[in-house]
C-alpha cells in the first residue's frame, strides 16, 4: 500500500491523510502521559501523505518536521499541510545539522518499512537531542518467527516485541515503555474493512475492481494474523542514553502488557 493509489485508498478510507491503524485515537493514546511542557521540535519519520505530522502541528505540539522517502507523497504533504516542514529524505542518511535537537521523534507504522532498521534508529538518535524521546507506533512479530507469509513483503520486517529493548540499547536509547497494542490493533484493522466496504463503489470507479479486490484480501489477511497473534502491535517509548535531567525521570513505568492502558 505504499503506491500513490494504495496511499489515496487508505486516506479516503481513514477520512484522512494517515498511514497507520487507529488514526487520530492512535497517536492521542500514544501520546497520554508525555512531557508535553518539554516538547518544541518535532520529528516524523515516515510521515507519509503528511496526516499525523498535520495532527501535532494543528494541537499545537511546536515545529514538527516530517520526513519521507517518497517524493510523491512529499509533493502532496507540502501542498495539503503548509504548516509544516515536509522533507523528502532517506531517514538512514539524515546528518547534521539538518536533523538535530528533536524533543520528539516519532515513527507510526513505518519502521517495519524500513530496511536497515538499526540504521535508521541510529540516525534517529543523532537527530534527538539529550533527554529527547521515541515514540514508536508498529507491528510487532514473535522472537524468532518470520513475520505471517501470506502478508508478503508488504509487511516488512516488524520488530521482535520481546527483544525490543535491545535493539533500541544498541543504537542508543533506553526502553522506558512496551505495550502490547495487538487487540487495538485488531479492531482498528477490523473497522478498516468495514470502511472499504462503504467506500467500494468509490474504490472500483477511481482504481478499479482490482484494487479493490487488493485492499480487502490483504487487510482481511493482516487482520486475520492479529487475531491469531502471529502477528502484533506495539507502543514503544524511549529516550536518549545520556544522563541528562530528563532522561533520570522516566514518564511512566515499564509496561508489558499495556490492555490497561486504554484512554
Amino acid at each position: 500500500m505504499n503506491s500513490p493509489a494504495g496511499k489515496a485508498i487508505l486516506a479516503r478510507a481513514r477520512n484522512g491523510d494517515y498511514a497507520h491503524p487507529g488514526e487520530e485515537e492512535a497517536i492521542a493514546a500514544a501520546v497520554d502521559g508525555l512531557p508535553r511542557e518539554r516538547i518544541h521540535r518535532l520529528l516524523d519519520v515516515g510521515c507519509g501523505r503528511g496526516g499525523t505530522a498535520d495532527w501535532f502541528w494543528r494541537h499545537g505540539w511546536g515545529e514538527v518536521t516530517g520526513v519521507d522517502i517518497d517524493a510523491a507523497s512529499i509533493e502532496y504533504a507540502r501542498m495539503r499541510y503548509p504548516g509544516v516542514r515536509f522533507l523528502q529524505q532517506d531517514v538512514c542518511r539524515m546528518e547534521r545539522p539538518q536533523f538535530q535537537g528533536f524533543d520528539l521523534v516519532y515513527l507510526f507504522t513505518a519502521l517495519y518499512a524500513i530496511p536497515d532498521q538499526t540504521e535508521a534508529l541510529r540516525r534517529m538518535r543523532m537527530a534527538a537531542r539529550p533527554g529527547g524521546i521515541l515514540l514508536l507506533v508498529d507491528y510487532t512479530r514473535p522472537a524468532a518467527q518470520p513475520p505471517p507469509p501470506e502478508l508478503g513483503p508488504e509487511i516488512g520486517n516488524p520488530i521482535e516485541f520481546e527483544t525490543v529493548g535491545d535493539t533500541l540499547a544498541a543504537t542508543g536509547w533506553k526502553l522506558q515503555t512496551r505495550e502490547d497494542w495487538t487487540p487495538r490493533f485488531a479492531v482498528w484493522y477490523e473497522n478498516l474493512l468495514e470502511r472499504f466496504a462503504r467506500e467500494r463503489d468509490w474504490i472500483v470507479d477511481t482504481h478499479g475492481p482490482d484494487w479493490y479486490g487488493y485492499v480487502t484480501g490483504w487487510y482481511e489477511a493482516l487482520w486475520k494474523a492479529l487475531g491469531a497473534r502471529r502477528l502484533g502491535g506495539t507502543l514503544v517509548r524511549a529516550t536518549t542514553r545520556e544522563p541528562a535531567r530528563f532522561a533520570a525521570e522516566p514518564f511512566l513505568p515499564l509496561i508489558h502488557g499495556g490492555e490497561g492502558a486504554e484512554p
